[in-house]
């Protein structure tokens, strides 16, 4: 009987300590703002790896805007970054809904740059500290997104 003690409580033990993720992440942030220089709150932004896609992606990192355009992604846990690899950016500038029942808003980006495509914009995570992705900046009226600080 101790001994089927001992092993339930050694095997609780090493269960619910175990927080080992299939990859390794690092700290990513970046910031969104219009062709204006203003922030743009609410802009989901999300990495696509195309290594893993064709794979089946388990993950997407990815993060909202906040109220001075900036976003820090989240991967498994909040704001852990993102796995090293090659990815395309992809976006989408909606406000939340505030229940399940509410209609999903409207893209103000027209779902344009919502799927990653082959003109979509890429970026690189690297094994670091932290790493900033810059500064994406959205032109509402040509409806482009440009990289303008690396």
């Amino acid at each position: 009987m101790f001994r089927v003690s001992l092993f339930l409580t050694l095997a609780a033990i090493i269960g619910c300590s175990r927080t080992e993720f299939p990859n390794a992440t690092y700290p990513v942030s970046g910031r969104v703002q219009t062709a204006d220089g203003e922030p743009a709150s609410y802009v989901r932004v999300t990495l696509h790896s195309s290594k893993l896609v064709s794979e089946g992606d388990p993950f997407r990192p990815s993060a909202m805007t906040d109220d001075d355009g900036n976003f820090r992604l989240t991967t498994y846990e909040t704001d852990d970054g993102a796995p090293k690899g090659n990815y395309a950016v992809t976006f989408r500038w909606a406000k939340p809904q505030k229940t399940l029942f509410d209609p999903i808003p409207k893209d103000r980006l027209r779902n344009r740059f919502a799927l990653p495509t082959e003109k979509s914009l890429r970026c690189t995570i690297i094994e670091a500290e932290s790493q900033n992705l810059g500064t994406f900046e959205i032109d509402t009226t040509k409806l482009t997104i440009k990289r303008v600080q690396p």
